[in-house]
């Protein structure tokens, strides 16, 4: 293993610390020493220090009474014995000689030496570099492999998010270490505050410091968790994200990669191009995974846009855990796919969309004979920079069309709609183009052309249900056309967009108030196409059940 190999070639120095009576020194280079995340040698402090937040090391021992730990400076540090709880303690100075000063942190003075004893030790945020020395043992012990290992490491790269900025206990309350402690095995966590993918002339983003600070063991997955603080920079994005994972897939080789959107979507259209720019090249194990509709936006989940809650975050994992648990398993298994929904036909599925003081009543959607839904959907707008409204959806991946039938549509206020929708992702500022019916407007073609702007109506005209309704996207390009019933279709508008490859298409409701429903029935519903399942997994499509 790297840090096993990297710790032989250590000059071993005597201990400037004096042992205690009855007492004996482990120095770091054990190999029973279990270390995880980044660790380097400094010889100058005889040290191996960590160089990200959330490093650990993990060891066991036996036939001791006593474990004194030695560091090279004073530092907070998590510390579990044994099955006892995670305790963050405070190490405190000790004597040294020279200009050396070290510390220590007592994990206990009265074990039972009949008995073996595990300790783990990890970095706080707070004090990242963890100067980890040697265990002080009772004379007569030593140490053993940790006998409770599970030989897999998932590596998480990230920003805020990974690091559980703002939980109860910091990354121990993240996502990332909850989905661990789910599936049993040990992590990886190169994550920092505020981090962003690109080097900004400044300062190196993760695009450079991933790169350097350490070894690590050979991770088993790595989950990519990156964008949000890249944003206004979407072009360069993707090109950044492409060279980065295309050097992350050289260095480690045949391991699976996944990279998951930002929950609010954003730069979502610069990750997916990326992993589908590597997937035209062969790298078949770096998938992308829409999160957008994972967790609601919203005080119970959010803390604001950029943190989640303790409650958002054993969310999240809990959707994370199915996709990490196919491609931990020997051999790795294609993402999961989740059934239909039982009550739509073929791969259709259903969700309110929006945030969660917005969408008000929930909605609900009925499939009838002959082609026909009935959707009931609350919500304060499909407008402005978010939307609270009813969607029933496909994903669809380039080329494709939707048509549809507004048979009726029963509101109370002016501005309700009901429509088809070609929408980039299921967070509730996405990229979209919508041709809908509503009172105030008739029919209309609106679309929002980037993550969280202001939406804009392109045409409408005064009309009312029936009305057939069509959008066609081919390249960069929708056309919207409209059909009085039995007449002839008629363009409506023409717009270019940039939506993502792969999107979702569907029917759509809102009120446009939150204490009512608005009620539209749409007939002849028709998808041809890239159609074809209810979530976007690439370079897969796989069926997402919706909140």
């Amino acid at each position: 293993m790297w840090i096993a190999h990297a710790l032989f070639l250590v000059i071993c120095y005597s201990l400037v610390v004096l042992t205690r009576a009855e007492e004996k020194l482990v120095t770091f280079n054990d190999t029973n020493f279990r270390f995880f995340g980044r660790w380097h040698v400094n010889t100058f402090t005889q040290n191996l220090q960590s160089t990200w937040p959330g490093a650990y090391v993990k060891a066991e021992v036996t036939g001791t009474t006593i474990i004194r730990v030695i560091l090279g400076q004073p530092t907070s540090v998590y510390a579990k014995v044994d099955d006892g709880p995670l305790k963050k303690l405070e190490a405190t100075p000790v004597s040294g000689q020279g200009n050396q000063s070290w510390a220590e942190l007592m994990l206990g003075d009265h074990f039972d030496s009949n008995q073996s004893h595990q300790f783990m030790l990890i970095a706080t945020v707070d004090d990242p570099a963890l100067q980890f020395h040697a265990v002080a043992l009772s004379s007569e012990a030593c140490t053993v492999p940790p006998s409770h290992l599970s030989g897999r490491n998932v590596e998480f790269i990230g920003h805020d998010l990974t690091l559980g900025t703002g939980t109860s206990h910091s990354f121990l309350t993240g996502y990332a270490w909850i989905v661990s402690d789910l599936l049993g095995v040990e992590l990886s966590q190169i994550a920092y505050p505020n981090a962003r993918l690109m080097d900004d002339g400044s300062s190196f983003g993760m695009e450079t410091r991933y790169f350097h600070g350490g070894a690590s063991y050979p991770p088993s997955c790595i989950v990519l968790f990156l964008a949000r603080n890249d944003r206004g920079h979407e072009d360069d994005y993707a090109a950044s994200l492409t060279r980065f994972l295309r050097r992350l897939h050289t260095r480690a080789k045949d391991t699976p990669i996944l990279v998951l959107s930002e929950p609010l979507g954003d730069l979502f259209r610069a990750s997916q191009g990326a992993v589908n720019q590597l997937s035209s090249e062969s790298h078949q194990d770096i998938y992308f995974i829409d999160t957008t509709s994972w967790i609601r936006y919203g005080a119970t989940m959010f803390l604001d846009p950029g943190h989640f809650t303790d409650a958002g975050h054993e969310t999240f994992a809990k959707k994370l855990l199915p996709y990490l648990q196919a491609k931990l398993a020997v051999p790795p298994q294609p993402l999961p796919s989740f059934p239909p929904n039982p009550n739509l036909p073929g791969h259709w599925q259903t969700m309110d969309l929006g945030e969660a003081s917005s969408i008000g009543l929930p909605g609900s959607v009925s499939f009838d004979a002959d082609n026909t839904f009935t959707l009931w959907g609350s919500g304060t707008d499909i407008s402005k920079d978010r939307d609270a409204f009813r969607y029933v959806y496909q994903s669809m991946s380039g080329n494709g069309s939707i048509e549809a039938t507004v048979e009726s549509h029963s509101a109370f206020a002016a501005c309700a709609k009901a429509g088809i929708m070609l929408r980039e992702h299921l967070a509730l500022g996405s990229p979209h183009v919508m041709l809908g019916m509503s009172s105030a407007d008739g029919l209309f073609l609106q679309t929002r052309e980037t993550n969280l702007n202001a939406t804009r109506v392109i045409k409408k005209m005064r009309a009312s249900p029936p009305y057939r309704l069509r959008l066609v996207q081919k390249g960069f390009s929708v056309t919207a056309s409209v059909s009085n019933r039995d007449s002839e279709w008629e363009p409506f508008a023409e717009i270019k967009t940039s939506l993502a490859r792969d999107i979702y298409v569907g029917l759509a409701v809102t009120s446009c108030d939150t204490s009512v429903v608005s009620v539209a029935k749409f007939s002849n519903i028709s998808l041809k196409g890239g159609v074809g399942s209810g979530g976007l997994s690439l370079p897969r499509f796989i069926e997402q059940k919706p909140n």
